[in-house]
């Protein structure tokens, strides 16, 4: 449950009570009595938009009562939030360490150098994508043609990954005011993500005009996002490939909103998952 949720029930409770009293004004002069609810369900609106779930007072009203315990059953504290997120970031570190680096130096005792290559090749590049969550955002710089910067970017990716790509675009240029090395690199890790989850199935992109924006589509035929995978996939450490980091769409996500974007997940009809990338137009 979330806090604005919380506090709209609050007012809507303070509300019924305010329109009682008015409704029993109109038939007939009533005492003034104090109210018994306003400072208690003050001190727990304060509480709760700093995170906290405060202690009950003694007489609390019953009504505050039972509002303080369907609140504790589902909602939960900030704090408590963060622990969580912090013991889940620890868990996704520290199993692709565990891939990425033990393992390949167990392996060196048996004489696999070039195990042990591949392992600190993952492990430094996955150092220099946390890195990468430490720093200011890259602003834009200048308006680009996506068209070719995508079609060199899947060239890339083809190469590296010998999945095959099919590639549509207008026949006029789709400018976008962009970073020109940061998207290009959101744009291949996107593209991995879909080969990947796609298992090595040909994958769509098309770029387009949209109005003002333009617009970049990658489209796997693998199984779709899960619910839960929609809801998450944007998070710092969210993964389901239990020894990969969960980077790849929070790091383009970071740098297309980083551009004055968005990023766009979806489900085909017809299966499969979609990425889209929406940009500022020149």
């Amino acid at each position: 449950m979330s806090v604005p949720l919380i506090v709209a029930i609050l007012i809507g409770v303070v509300g019924v009570g305010i329109g009682w009293a008015l409704g029993r004004g109109r038939e007939e002069p009533v005492e003034e009595i104090p109210d018994l609810y306003e400072a208690p369900l003050k001190r727990l609106v304060r509480g709760l938009a700093d995170g906290r779930l405060p202690e009950a007072q003694p007489m609390e009203p019953r009504l505050l009562e039972d509002l303080r315990s369907a609140v504790s059953t589902a909602w939960t504290p900030v704090d408590a939030q963060r622990s969580e997120a912090l013991k889940q970031a620890l868990g996704r570190i520290a199993a692709f360490l565990e891939e990425s680096v033990e393992a390949p130096l167990k392996r060196v005792r048996e004489g696999d150098q070039q195990l042990l290559a591949e392992g600190v090749d993952r492990a430094l590049g996955g150092l220099k994508d946390l890195e990468f969550f430490l720093r200011e955002p890259i602003t834009p710089d200048e308006t680009h043609d996506l068209i070719p910067l995508v079609q060199k970017v899947t060239r890339e990716f083809i190469a590296d990954w010998e999945v095959a790509v099919r590639f549509q675009a207008p026949a006029f240029p789709v400018r976008a005011h962009i970073h020109k090395g940061t998207f290009m690199d959101a744009l291949y890790l996107l593209l991995h993500n879909a080969g990947h989850f796609g298992g090595g199935e040909t994958v769509d992109v098309t770029v387009e005009q949209d109005g003002e924006h333009a617009a970049v589509s990658i489209l796997d035929r693998g199984p779709g996002f899960s619910a839960e995978a929609l809801d998450r996939a944007r998070e710092l450490f969210y993964t389901t490939k239990p020894t990969a980091l969960g980077l790849g769409i929070p790091f383009a996500r970071k740098i297309i909103e980083g551009f004055g974007g968005n990023l766009e997940l979806s489900n085909r009809s017809e299966g499969g998952a979609s990425v889209r990338l929406v940009l500022p137009g020149d």
